[in-house]
């Protein structure tokens, strides 16, 4: 695994654009099937979402598969193909786009977070059901991503939530007025510019992990 050396960490400006860095020398993908390996991170681009540490897109999700192994692909495919319930991300994205349609759509009541589409485990309603296929497209057209492989489950799970903390804290890459992420019910998701919430407003990486990270991205090159 690796020490812990945050107190003398770099600066989250810095550590945003250095995995910035490191993952653009990483293929774009469309599918989960391009994906050579079967254990890691990924971080998805959005169309229209960019930075200066990102001037061809930034980052707006880091995703694990953190309770197996083996399945990186499987949990991209859920994203792309799958069902809210079994997503958060498409949850905060089928819930972004409903608020946006309309905010007093009564899939989404009765608050943020607490109505059929955006409570884990809620059943669809005939009127929300049509928009599990429009997160599907919305993430078909506007969305690509980049995996590192990572095959140790503990460091893959830590490094996770390291990485979304650290571009979280990252003053540069922050979202557009247009972003869709705005609707969405999270504060966390709103304020951090990603679609994630856990993470957001923890510890940020390590100099020695953030070094870890990048010799990770470097092999991962290798499997493409």
């Amino acid at each position: 695994m690796y020490e812990d050396g945050r107190r003398n960490g770099p600066s989250a400006k810095e550590a945003c654009h250095r995995i910035h860095s490191a993952l653009a020398e990483l293929p774009l993908l469309a599918s989960p099937a391009d994906v050579p390996f079967g254990d890691g991170l990924y971080f998805f681009y959005e169309d229209g979402e960019t930075s200066e540490h990102a001037p061809d897109g930034r980052v707006v999700r880091v995703g694990n598969h953190p309770r197996s192994d083996g399945s990186l692909r499987k949990r991209l495919a859920q994203h792309f193909s799958g069902r809210k319930n079994g997503s958060v991300f498409r949850k905060y994205l089928g819930g972004a786009l409903l608020r946006r349609r309309d905010p007093d759509c009564p899939c989404l009541a009765p608050a943020p977070g607490k109505g059929h589409w955006e409570l884990q485990d809620a059943k669809t309603c005939p009127e929300c059901q049509p928009l599990e296929a429009d997160v599907s497209a919305l993430l078909r057209t506007s969305f690509r991503f980049r995996c590192v492989m990572v095959e140790d489950r503990p460091e893959r799970n830590e490094l996770e939530e390291l990485l979304i903390a650290t571009l979280d804290a990252c003053p540069v890459c922050r979202a557009s007025p247009a972003w869709l992420g705005h609707c969405a019910y999270s504060d966390k998701v709103k304020t951090s510019g990603l679609w994630n919430s856990r993470g957001v407003g923890g510890p940020a990486i390590s100099r020695h992990q953030l070094e870890r990270f990048q010799n990770l991205a470097r092999a991962s090159r290798k499997k493409f």
